[in-house]
């Protein structure tokens, strides 16, 4: 591996570990964060399933 891809890796490495630090500190757990990483635009909790604020199955 030359030293620029090298430098690359530790620099993003740093930057995940910050990120991670800062998202426990807000009060996320490991599996918080595990699953946003799998699924980033899903709640992370299920929400109840009703009809009535979902305007496409409105009657």
């Amino acid at each position: 591996m030359n030293m620029l891809k090298q430098m690359d890796k530790e620099e993003y490495d740093a930057e995940w570990i910050n990120l991670i630090i800062s998202a426990r500190k807000m009060g996320l757990t490991m599996e918080d964060i595990r699953a946003f990483l799998r699924s980033p635009f899903q709640p992370m909790k299920p929400t109840q399933n009703t009809n009535e604020n979902n305007p496409c199955m409105s009657p």
